[in-house]
C-alpha cells in the first residue's frame, strides 16, 4: 500500500434563525434553509460522506478515518475493532474521534481526491485534509488506542527510578526500554518514532543512572527484555535510523521459533522478515522434540533473514491455515519456506527434518536455487461446460494465455466470505458472454492451485488475459458491478485487437529480418 497523498472532502456551512425584530412584531418569519450537514454516528463512529467531511475535520481536530470496503473480510473485522476502540476513547473522554468512509458509496469523493489506492486507516490532525498521517497495520482495538496515544502524546513511558523500571518490565512478557544519557535529541526522537509505529509492544525510556546500573547498561542502547530478562541490545549511534531500529525490534521480538496461534499470528504476519520457514508437525508425536530441535538450531543461523515458524498439526484451530497451505496430515512433519511478497511456497526436498536438510533448504532458497512448489487440483469433469469455466493449475496457462481468447479470471479462496458473495455476480457475467466467440469467463481457487501469476491483491481479485501473442495480464481495479465488469471486458476486447494487430506486424518484420540475415550468411 503506497502512502499516497490523497483525501477527502466537500463542505458545509451554517444555519440561520428568525430575526429578533420579526419576533417582536409578531409577524410570521420564514426560516432560511440550513446548509449545515449533520454527521450521523453508528456505535460512536462518525459516518463520513463527501458532503460532511470538511465539517468533521473542522469540528474535530483529531480524526482517525477507516476507509471501509464492505465486501472485504479484513475490513469487516477492522470495523468491529474500530467500534471497540471508539467506545474506549469515549470512556476516557478523549477528544480523538473515529470515523468511517464507505468506499463503495463515496466514489465521487474518492475520484475527486484522485485516490488510486485505498489505505485502511488515515489520521487527520488540525483539519489538514491534504497532509494526513498514513497509519501502520492496526488490527485490534488495543493497537489502535496505543498508536493514537503515542501519536498524540508520549510514545514511551518515562522510567524515573529502579522501582518503576521493575514494575514496567514485570507488566508484560516482552518490553522495549531505551537507555539514553540525555533527552531532547535526534536519537531519542528516532526512538519515539519507532515506538509509535510498533503499537503492539510497550516502550519505556530512561536516563536514570540507577536504572543503567541495575541492568548493567554502560552505553546508550535500546534493549529488548523478555520475561523480565535482557534478551537483545541495540547500541545507539548518532546515525541511527528509525527503519534500522524497527528492524532490530521486529526481528528480535520473535523467538528463534515462533509457534503460530491466535496470539502470535498478527506478529508473524507483520514481521519485517518476509521469508518464513514453516515446520508443520504434531507436537504429540514421539519424534517431535528431535525434529523441533534440529529446526531451532538452524533458526539461530538464519536469524534476520528467515523467520522460523511452527504450526502444530494436532491443534484443531489450525485447520484453516493447514487448508490454506494444502498440508495433509500424512505428509508431516514437513518444512516449507513461503515468501510473503508473492506467496510462493518452496517445499524442502527431504522427508526427514534434520539440521543438514533444513540448512540446505534455507541456503538454496536464499541463493535462488530452490524450486517453487506448484500445486494443482485435478481438472474437474465438465470444467468448460458452464457459463464460468473452472480452472486449476494444470489447465490454467493453456486457457488463460490463449492468443485467440480474451479470458477474465476471478481468483478466490473457498472460505473467503467476500469471494462467496461474488459467485452469483460472476455467474451472471459468465452468462453474458456464454455465446461470445472470443471471451471466456473463468475462476480459480488460488489457495489450492499455484500459477505463474503474481497476485498482490486480496481475494477476491480479478485479472484479464487478452487475446494477444504476448503473455499479457491486466489487473482489474474498477467497480465490482455487472455493468462495470461488462464495460471493462468490452474495452479490453478492442484494446486486444489493436495490440494483436501491432504484434503481428512486428512479428512479420522479425521473420523477414531473420530471412534476410540467413540470405546474407549464404552469400558470404
Amino acid at each position: 500500500m503506497k502512502p499516497l497523498r490523497v483525501f477527502l472532502l466537500a463542505a458545509a456551512c451554517l444555519c440561520c434563525a428568525f430575526a429578533n425584530d420579526q419576533e417582536k412584531s409578531g409577524t410570521d418569519a420564514k426560516p432560511k434553509k440550513s446548509s449545515k450537514v449533520s454527521i450521523q454516528e453508528d456505535k460512536g463512529v462518525l459516518i463520513l460522506t463527501r458532503s460532511n467531511f470538511d465539517q468533521a475535520l473542522k469540528q474535530h481536530k483529531k480524526v482517525l478515518v477507516n476507509f471501509h470496503v464492505p465486501l472485504s473480510g479484513e475490513s469487516q473485522s477492522l470495523s468491529l475493532e474500530f467500534v471497540k476502540a471508539a467506545a474506549q476513547l469515549k470512556a476516557e473522554s478523549s477528544k480523538i474521534r473515529l470515523a468511517v468512509v464507505d468506499v463503495s458509496k463515496e466514489k465521487d469523493l474518492i475520484k475527486e481526491l484522485n485516490m488510486t489506492g485505498i489505505p485502511s486507516l488515515i489520521f487527520y490532525v488540525t483539519g489538514d485534509k491534504w497532509n494526513p498521517v498514513i497509519c501502520p497495520d492496526l488490527r485490534t482495538a488495543g493497537h489502535i488506542i496505543t498508536w493514537l496515544k503515542r501519536k498524540t502524546g508520549h510514545s514511551a513511558e518515562l522510567i524515573k527510578d529502579v522501582n518503576q523500571a521493575e514494575a514496567f518490565l514485570a507488566a508484560e512478557d516482552l518490553v522495549v526500554l531505551g537507555f539514553f544519557k540525555e533527552f531532547g535529541n535526534e536519537k531519542v526522537e528516532t526512538f519515539y518514532a519507532a515506538a509509535t509505529d510498533i503499537p503492539n509492544l510497550p516502550f519505556g525510556v530512561t536516563k536514570s543512572k540507577h536504572v543503567f546500573k541495575k541492568y548493567e547498561i554502560t552505553t546508550e542502547a535500546v534493549v529488548l527484555f523478555k520475561m523480565n530478562k535482557k534478551a537483545e541490545a541495540y547500541e545507539i549511534s548518532t546515525e541511527i535510523k528509525k527503519e534500522d531500529l524497527m528492524q532490530f525490534i521486529k526481528v528480535n521480538e520473535m523467538d528463534l521459533v515462533t509457534e503460530y496461534n491466535g496470539t502470535t499470528s498478527a506478529r508473524i504476519l507483520n514481521s519485517m522478515v518476509l521469508s518464513h520457514a514453516i515446520l508443520f508437525a504434531n507436537k504429540s508425536d514421539e519424534d517431535f522434540d528431535k525434529n523441533y530441535g534440529a529446526f531451532e538450531m538452524v533458526a539461530a543461523e538464519f536469524k534476520g533473514k528467515v523467520l522460523f515458524v511452527l504450526i502444530n498439526t494436532d491443534e484443531h484451530r489450525n485447520g484453516r491455515i493447514l487448508e490454506y497451505f494444502r498440508v495433509r496430515y500424512s505428509e508431516t512433519p514437513m518444512v516449507r519456506i513461503v515468501n510473503l511478497t508473492d506467496n510462493v511456497q518452496y517445499r524442502m526436498q527431504s522427508e526427514e527434518v534434520t539440521v543438514d536438510s533444513v540448512k540446505a533448504h534455507c541456503l538454496a532458497y536464499l541463493e535462488g536455487k530452490a524450486k517453487p512448489k506448484l500445486q494443482s487440483e485435478p481438472i474437474p469433469d465438465n470444467w468448460d461446460k458452464g457459463p464460468v469455466k473452472e480452472l486449476v493449475g494444470m489447465n490454467f496457462e493453456k486457457v488463460a494465455f490463449n492468443d485467440n481468447k480474451n479470458v477474465f479470471v476471478m481468483f478466490y479462496a473457498p472460505w473467503c466470505k467476500a469471494c462467496q458473495a461474488f459467485f452469483p455476480l460472476w455467474e451472471k457475467l459468465g452468462k453474458v458472454y456464454e455465446k461470445h466467440e472470443s471471451v471466456v469467463i473463468a475462476r480459480i481457487d488460488s489457495s489450492a492451485n499455484d500459477i505463474h501469476v503474481v497476485l498482490l491483491e486480496r481475494n477476491p481479485c480479478f485479472k484479464f488475459f487478452p487475446a494477444v501473442l504476448s503473455e499479457k495480464v491486466v489487473s482489474y481495479n474498477g467497480d465490482r458491478t455487472l455493468e462495470a465488469f461488462t464495460e471493462f471486458v468490452e474495452e479490453q476486447i478492442h484494446l486486444a485487437k489493436d495490440l494483436k494487430a501491432m504484434e503481428e506486424v512486428e512479428w512479420t518484420k522479425y521473420i523477414e529480418q531473420q530471412k534476410l540475415n540467413e540470405n546474407t550468411k549464404d552469400e558470404l
